[in-house]
């Protein structure tokens, strides 16, 4: 069987590694890089589950771990958590083997599968009715001023600066409803009237939030060619979090599960990620200008667990306002 997989970022190089050692002749395919480190987008933080996929792929998750939190601030709610940033550029390269990448488009007729990883593009499957998509605006900082791993809640959004060294910074923001640019000016994570920082890069990238059962169609046919997706082309980004790394990663698993069968397929992913509908349920309730209920902050409460975040009923619901 000859293989394409077009986008070589973590969940198609995690995909070809996993693939490799299977006997396919596997090709890989993405665009020119955008950025300075040659990553789109620059994600650094993940959250539990990350080691055990990594191993799963035969590396040593412990080789590409920058930090560690064991709590993280939200809006000044102190809490605890299990998060970590990590070198996502040296676990991509890893990853690939040293295999090359094309910056031409498959040819379906060349292939007998190919699998989209081109996340918010979607380049190879349908568009999504009702697609639901973050702008966000992210920057690497160096800074001596010592900065909290934080989170702000706001315009359905929300800002992050997560430490990757003694003085480097990940920050970022992403909204539905307003400039994230400016959103982060008026935070000034970055600056001070006495420390004013060094950007190292920045970019702009695009999220889907939309969530696996509003994205599918999962595999669709073109002529003989296969086309199946995975990761953040058939929604598999949390909507409230933003995180796509583990469930991007576990949904290549589900799709080397079910190889053969798009049917059985489409049925894992809905129930790996079914608790995905009850955020985008919150986001739908936000963009309608909703109030949010005691369910929304329920919904919060529960599902901050996949961040390792203890956050209770009553502070969710506090939190849950601070979106709006």
């Amino acid at each position: 069987m000859k293989i394409a997989i077009a986008g070589a970022g973590l969940t198609g190089s995690y995909l070809y590694r996993l693939l490799a050692p299977r006997g396919y002749a596997v090709d890989l395919f993405d665009r020119p890089a955008r950025t300075r480190c040659g990553i789109e987008p620059c994600a650094w933080g993940t959250s539990r589950g990350f080691a055990g996929l990594i191993e799963a792929a035969g590396l040593d998750p412990h080789a590409y771990v920058l930090a560690r939190a064991d709590h993280i601030v939200i809006d000044g709610l102190r809490v605890k958590a299990d998060l970590i940033t990590f070198d996502k550029q040296k676990l991509i390269e890893d990853l690939r083997q040293g295999a090359a990448v094309s910056h031409s488009k498959p040819d379906p007729a060349a292939y007998d599968r190919i699998i989209d990883c081109t996340g918010v593009s979607r380049a190879f499957l349908p568009p999504v009715e009702d697609d639901v998509v973050l702008a966000c605006v992210q920057y690497r900082v160096k800074t001596d001023r010592p900065l909290e791993n934080e989170i702000r809640l706001r315009a359905i959004g929300y800002s992050w600066c997560f430490p990757l060294s003694r003085n480097e910074y990940h920050i970022g923001c992403g909204s539905l409803i307003a400039d994230p640019r400016k959103i982060l000016e008026d935070l000034g994570w970055a600056e001070s009237s006495s420390n004013p920082g060094e950007v190292i890069c920045g970019c702009t990238a695009k999220i889907r939030l939309t969530a696996p059962l509003y994205s599918q169609p999962f595999m669709v046919q073109a002529n003989e060619c296969q086309v199946w997706g995975v990761g953040e082309a058939i929604g598999c980004v949390a909507p409230l979090a933003g995180d796509g790394v583990v469930p991007g990663m576990k949904s290549v698993h589900l799709l080397m599960q079910w190889w053969s069968d798009p049917d059985g397929y489409a049925r894992a992913v809905a129930r790996e990620f079914r608790w995905m509908k009850g955020e985008r349920r919150v986001i739908d309730k936000l963009r309608k200008g909703l109030e949010p209920g005691l369910s929304d902050a329920w919904t919060l409460k529960q599902n901050s667990r996949r961040m390792g975040m203890k956050v209770g009923l009553r502070d969710a619901a506090v939190l849950m306002k601070h979106l709006r």
